[in-house]
Parts: C-alpha cells; sequence; structure tokens
C-alpha cells in the first residue's frame, strides 16, 4: 500500500510518500511528482521518510524529477538511510539535494 500527499506552501511544493514503492505503486508517485512541476515550484521537496519500501522503478522517479526540473526548480529529498544508501550505490546520489526535515529543505539556499 502507498500513499502520496501533495501540499503547497506559498511558491514551493512538498510530496510526502508513505508506503511501498513498487512498479504498481510508483507511477502514483510519478502521477503527483509531474503534476507538482507542472507548476514550475521554485522549489519541490520529497519527503520519503514514512517509505518502508522503494524500489528501483520508484528510484526511477526521483531522477525523473531531477530531469524534468532542470534549471526551473530545486528538487530536494528527505530520505531514510537506506534508500540513500541505495542511491549511493546505484551511483545516482549526486543528483540529488538532501536535507533532514521538510522544514530545512524549504529554507535552504541554493547549492
Amino acid at each position: 500500500m502507498a500513499d502520496v500527499a501533495l501540499r503547497h506552501t506559498g511558491e514551493d511544493v512538498v510530496i510526502a510518500a508513505r508506503g511501498e514503492f513498487d512498479a504498481l505503486t510508483s507511477p502514483q508517485l510519478q502521477e503527483s511528482v509531474h503534476h507538482a512541476l507542472a507548476e514550475r515550484p521554485a522549489v519541490l521537496v520529497l519527503d520519503l521518510t514514512g517509505t518502508v519500501f522503494f524500489s528501483s522503478v520508484a528510484i526511477g522517479v526521483l531522477v525523473d524529477a531531477v530531469l524534468t526540473a532542470g534549471e526551473h526548480t530545486a528538487v530536494r529529498l528527505i530520505v531514510p538511510r537506506p534508500i540513500r544508501r541505495t542511491l549511493q550505490v546505484l551511483g545516482v546520489d549526486r543528483y540529488f539535494d538532501y536535507h533532514d526535515t521538510t522544514q530545512d529543505a524549504l529554507t535552504s539556499r541554493p547549492q
């Protein structure tokens, strides 16, 4: 089971993902990401702290988010250690901007 909640905070968007994200549930996350990026927010925060499983398909959603955002939107992640470790092993962690909390991700200066 997976749940994705999207909320606006001024000109930024936060997507909180909870549960298991596999080939069947990752499209729900993908749809929310594309919907958020269509609005061209300054910052898109993906809060994955509530995830218990995050498949390679779901990781593809993260990579797609960064590629789709381009220079218009800063994509920032809040991820549990196992997901971050997986991103490191796959060699894609350098594409992401990591933060510990949503507030930190929203108020951080561009890097």
